[in-house]
């Protein structure tokens, strides 16, 4: 019987060698995805905590300043035949700021890059390089 590891006619030890690199490449590829998902799942986590704190400061700071600018204004204006018209006035500057923050927001969540984007444009890339690997392999035979 012939010793696998002996090298005869056999392809024995080539064989071996080939699957030990084949798996070796294939774990490094699978870590460096799975880093690469981390990377991409802390970045995505960062950006939600800070949209998240920033906003609410600045709800909190503008609903504070807009509550004493109205209540300055209507005190400025309450004795006058204006005040109506100061009413109104206010109403419309918080709508169109209620507008204005909400396309933004919608703008945010359509301009948002796909959740893990990067890490199945690169597993894309390594499937579409092991096709072309396959095939040479194949043409060579």
């Amino acid at each position: 019987m012939a010793d696998p590891q002996a090298g005869g006619a056999g392809s024995g030890p080539g064989l071996f060698m080939s699957l030990r690199s084949f798996w070796s490449v294939l774990l490094a590829i699978l870590y460096t995805r799975l880093d690469l998902v981390t990377t991409e799942l802390q970045d995505q986590a960062v950006r939600v905590l800070k949209i998240i704190l920033f906003g609410l400061i600045a709800v909190l700071l503008l609903h504070t300043a807009f509550f004493f600018a109205v209540l300055w204004l209507l005190a400025a204006f309450w004795d006058t035949s204006y005040r109506l018209y100061v009413i109104g006035g206010i109403f419309g500057l918080y709508a169109l700021g209620g507008l204005i923050a909400l396309l933004a927001a919608r703008n945010l969540i359509t301009s948002w890059p796909g959740v893990l984007s990067q890490t199945i444009a690169e597993l894309r890339r390594d499937v579409e390089g092991l096709n072309q690997l396959a095939k040479k392999a194949e043409e060579t035979k």
